[in-house]
C-alpha cells in the first residue's frame, strides 16, 4: 500500500513538473523571432564589449564582427570581447534553467523553457565540435602555440567546456517536456531554429546587406538594415510576450 502511495506521489510530482509545448503557428513564429532576437543580442554583446575596451566601434554584419582598427594590438585584453557573446548566451541558458527547475509559476517555467531552447545551445556545441565559433577563436588566440601543435587539444577542451555549460540546461528542458513525441519535439527545437537562423540571417539577410541594402553605418558601428531587423524582432517579441509565457502549459490544460 505504501509503495502504491509513493508511486502515485511521484507520478503526480512528475506531471506537475512537466510542460506541454503549444505547437501552434503563432506560438512557433514568436518563438522563432525570439531566437532571432537572441542571435542579435549575442552579437550586440560582442560589439558593446569591444566598444567599452577599445573606445570605438568596430565593423560588423549580421554574424561577423571586428574590433576597431589596431585595438587588439594596443589592448590585448580586447580578446575578451570574443567571449562576451557566448557569455550572454550562457547566462540566458542558465537563467532559463533556474526558472524551469525552481520557479513554481507555470508562466515563468514556460519562459525558462523558451530561454533554454531559444539560445542556440546546440549551435555552440556544434561549432566547438567542428573547430569554429567564438569559444574556439578566443581560446586559440590565447593558447595556440606557433606550430599549432596544440590545436586539437584546444578544440577538445573547448568542446568539453561548452558541453558542460550547455548540456545541464538542455537535459532539464528535455525532462520537462511532456509532448507525446518528446524526443522528436526536443530535437526539432534544437535543430530547426538553427537551420532557419542560418537560412534567414546568414544567407538571406546578410546577402541583402552585402548587396548594399541599407548598409550605411549609422549607430554603434551597425548598418541601418541590422538595426531595423533588431527593432522588428524586439517589437514582435515584446507585443506578443504572452506567447512566450504561455509557450508551454501543464498537460491537460489546453483549450
Amino acid at each position: 500500500m505504501k509503495i502504491i502511495i509513493l508511486q502515485t506521489i511521484l507520478i503526480t510530482m512528475q506531471t506537475q513538473a512537466s510542460l506541454q509545448i503549444q505547437l501552434t503557428f503563432k506560438t512557433l513564429i514568436i518563438f522563432l523571432f525570439f531566437f532571432f532576437l537572441m542571435h542579435e543580442m549575442h552579437e550586440l554583446a560582442h560589439i558593446i564589449a569591444g566598444r567599452i575596451i577599445c573606445g570605438g566601434w568596430g565593423t560588423r554584419d549580421f554574424n561577423v564582427w571586428d574590433l576597431c582598427q589596431d585595438c587588439i594590438k594596443q589592448k590585448p585584453i580586447a580578446i575578451t570581447a570574443t567571449f562576451a557573446g557566448p557569455l550572454f548566451t550562457f547566462i540566458m541558458l542558465w537563467t532559463g534553467w533556474y526558472l524551469l527547475k525552481y520557479d513554481k509559476s507555470v508562466q515563468y517555467r514556460s519562459l525558462g523553457l523558451v530561454f533554454i531552447l531559444g539560445n542556440m545551445q546546440f549551435g555552440r556545441i556544434y561549432m566547438a565540435a567542428t573547430g569554429s565559433g567564438d569559444e574556439i577563436a578566443g581560446f586559440r588566440w590565447l593558447f595556440l602555440n606557433p606550430g599549432h601543435s596544440n590545436a586539437q587539444i584546444i578544440r577538445l577542451v573547448t568542446l568539453v567546456i561548452v558541453s558542460l555549460i550547455c548540456l545541464p540546461p538542455l537535459w532539464t528542458a528535455y525532462q520537462a517536456i511532456a509532448n507525446k513525441r518528446k524526443l522528436l519535439t526536443f530535437t526539432g527545437f534544437l535543430v530547426i531554429p538553427l537551420i532557419l537562423d542560418t537560412v534567414v540571417i546568414l544567407i538571406l539577410l546578410n546577402g541583402l546587406l552585402k548587396n548594399g541594402l541599407l548598409n550605411e553605418v549609422w549607430i554603434m558601428g551597425t548598418p541601418l538594415f541590422i538595426t531595423i531587423w533588431f527593432v522588428l524582432c524586439s517589437l514582435l517579441v515584446i507585443f506578443n510576450f504572452k506567447y512566450l509565457t504561455h509557450f508551454a502549459r501543464k498537460p491537460g490544460t489546453f483549450k
